[in-house]
C-alpha cells in the first residue's frame, strides 16, 4: 500500500478525514485568535477607561473617541460628549474641538452654538488652525441651518412651491434633522416664523406627499414663482 508522505494512507475516505481534521483545526484556532484579540481589546478599553476615572486628561479623550465611533462598545454619542467635555476642561485641544462640533450640531447634546464657539475660541487661543478657522466659520452663521428648530404647528399660508438650496436639512418637532439635496422641489402650506413645513415632495417618481413631519428654515429655499 502507497502513503503520502509516509503518514496518511493513499485510501479517500481517510484523507478525508484529515482534510477536514485540517479545516476544523484552522478554523478553531481563527476562533481562538478573535477571542483572544476580542479579550485584548476588552483588556484595552478598561484599561483606558480606569485611567480615564482617574482623570487622565489623554485617556478620558480617548474614551470620548470610543464612545462616538462605537469602537468595541455601543455607540453613544452622549457619553462620548461627557468623556470630551471631561478632558475638554482639562485643557485637551482635540476634545475642545470635538466638543464644540458637537454642541454646534446638536449631536450628543442639546444644541448650544454658543457653547460650540466657547469651547473652539478656548482650543484656537492654544494654537490650533482648525478651530479658529471653524470658529469663524460658525460665527459667520454658515452653520445656524444646522440648529434644531424649536416648532409646533405655525400658522396656515398661502400654498408656496420652493426648490432647496445647498446643505439644506429638514427637521421635525423634536429637533433631529437630516440633510435633503439640493436643487430638490417642495411645498408648504404652513411656516412658524423662519421655518416651512414640508407638505409635498417633488423627485424621479412625480409628486408626493410628505407624510413625516419636516420643517426647512427659508433661507434653505428658493420660492418658485
Amino acid at each position: 500500500m502507497r502513503v503520502i508522505g509516509h503518514l496518511i494512507p493513499c485510501n479517500m475516505e481517510k484523507i478525508m478525514r484529515w482534510i477536514i481534521l485540517l479545516l476544523w483545526v484552522g478554523y478553531a484556532s481563527t476562533l481562538l485568535a478573535d477571542e483572544a484579540k476580542s479579550k485584548e481589546a476588552q483588556k484595552s478599553f478598561w484599561e483606558t477607561y480606569t485611567s480615564a476615572l482617574r482623570g487622565d486628561k489623554v485617556s478620558q479623550f480617548n474614551v470620548g473617541v470610543i464612545y462616538e465611533r462605537g469602537i468595541g462598545v455601543d455607540q453613544n454619542q452622549s457619553m462620548a460628549a461627557q468623556w470630551y467635555q471631561k478632558a475638554a476642561e482639562q485643557g485637551h485641544v482635540d476634545a475642545q474641538y470635538n466638543l464644540a462640533i458637537m454642541y454646534v450640531s446638536g449631536r450628543g447634546v442639546d444644541q448650544n452654538t454658543t457653547a460650540g464657539m466657547m469651547w473652539l475660541a478656548s482650543a484656537a487661543k492654544s494654537g490650533d488652525k482648525e478651530s479658529k478657522k471653524l470658529l469663524l466659520e460658525v460665527i459667520d452663521g454658515k452653520y445656524d441651518k444646522f440648529a434644531k428648530p424649536k416648532l409646533d404647528k405655525g400658522v396656515s399660508i398661502t400654498a408656496l412651491r420652493m426648490k432647496t438650496v445647498k446643505d439644506t436639512v429638514i427637521c421635525d418637532s423634536a429637533g433631529e434633522c437630516s440633510p435633503i439635496k439640493a436643487h430638490t422641489t417642495v411645498t408648504s402650506k404652513i411656516k412658524n416664523g423662519k421655518y416651512y413645513k414640508v407638505s409635498g415632495v417633488g423627485g424621479k417618481n412625480g409628486w408626493e406627499a410628505y407624510e413625516k413631519e419636516g420643517w426647512i428654515e427659508e433661507s434653505s429655499v428658493e420660492i418658485q414663482r
